[in-house]
Parts: C-alpha cells; sequence; structure tokens
C-alpha cells in the first residue's frame, strides 16, 4: 500500500482489482453449488496488514471492495491505522516504514433472515415425545448397560423435554443425553443440554 524506500502509494489498481475479483467468483461458485442464487451473495472484503518488515498482522474489514484511485488506497490505509492504533495504541503505528498487504480475503455470504432470541430462555411447560426405539447403552461411569430410548428429528419440538438417558437422530447429528441430564429443544432449531 505504501513503499517506504520510494515513498510510492500502490497505484496498480488493476492487479489488487482482480485478485479480489477472482475470489469473489469463487465465493458467488461455492455459494451457488449450495443452492443459493447468485445475485443474493454479498462480499466483504478483510486484509491482513502490517507495517514494514513487522511480524505481526493485523486483520483489517474494509468498507469498499476495489482500489480506484489515490482516495481509496487513503482509506484502507486509514481503516488499518485506525485498527491498528486501538488495538496497540497509536504510538505503535509505525507507517513510515511502509504499509505492507499479506494477505487478501473476501468473506461471501447471503443474508439471513434475523433470528430472534429472546425466548431460548423461557421455560414454557414441555412433555416427553414417544421414543421410536431404544438400545442398552453403556455409559462412563455406570455400571452395566442401560435401556435407552432413541428418539428421531420429529421429537425436536419447543414444547418437548428429553430426559437422559435418551438417543436423539437427526439428519445432521446424533446427540447422546447422558444419565442426569436432559435436552430441550428452541424455537430457532438449537437444543440445550441441561444438567438435573
Amino acid at each position: 500500500m505504501y513503499n517506504a524506500t520510494t515513498r510510492a502509494l500502490d497505484d496498480d489498481y488493476d492487479a489488487f482489482n482482480e485478485i479480489v475479483e477472482d475470489l469473489e467468483a469463487r465465493g458467488r461458485e461455492d455459494l451457488r453449488r449450495q443452492g443459493f442464487d447468485a445475485e443474493d451473495v454479498r462480499y466483504r472484503l478483510e486484509l491482513d496488514m502490517r507495517y514494514g518488515n513487522q511480524l505481526l498482522t493485523q486483520a483489517v474489514t474494509l468498507d469498499i471492495n476495489r482500489m480506484n484511485g489515490v482516495g481509496d488506497v487513503l482509506q484502507m490505509i486509514k481503516t488499518f491505522g485506525d485498527v491498528y492504533s486501538h488495538r496497540f495504541g497509536s504510538n505503535c503505528a509505525a507507517p513510515e516504514a511502509g504499509i505492507r498487504v499479506n494477505t487478501v480475503r473476501v468473506a461471501s455470504y447471503v443474508e439471513g433472515d434475523t433470528v430472534n432470541f429472546d425466548s431460548l430462555t423461557e421455560r414454557a411447560e414441555r412433555t416427553v415425545p414417544e421414543a421410536v426405539g431404544q438400545h442398552r447403552v453403556h455409559f462412563v461411569e455406570v455400571d452395566g448397560a442401560i435401556d435407552t430410548p432413541v428418539y428421531n428429528q420429529d421429537a425436536l419440538t419447543a414444547d418437548a423435554v428429553i430426559p437422559g438417558p435418551a438417543i436423539v437422530t437427526t439428519e445432521n447429528t446424533t446427540f447422546l443425553v447422558e444419565p442426569g441430564w436432559h435436552l430441550e429443544p428452541t424455537e430457532q432449531g438449537a437444543v440445550w443440554l441441561l444438567q438435573d
């Protein structure tokens, strides 16, 4: 960004922008393959920057995704300086030693719905769902096998409680609820594993 030897700011905007565009295209393709619409993909440019030959780099999130002139370069340098000074103190900044970019990262993402977590801690009246099976399971610090109910994903409703010992199988994971614990699903699709 700034060459201390020549005292010049980076002006190869096209080379920098090509790197960013390539990373955006890769991120867009990854998300498209996961079923997201390419038009919904958003990008955030992040740089790992440092002063001169310092070993320490500082991650900086920028509010612009392209360099189109000296003003953009100065804005990137200012953002880096602000983040660096906030973390290490204003006396630690050393722009006169040069300013380097070690890593260019583009975070590609799709905006999701806002999740309301207000009800996560509310304790509604809960009932134990019906098990779909049973296994004999050995638990640490318990002598012998215990007949353990097995539940499937349908049991994970917001009004359910699954006392341990239990096994809950879902499409993506399996929960093992040990004796002395219970599982409480939430409206948001998360679960609490709580000790009795």
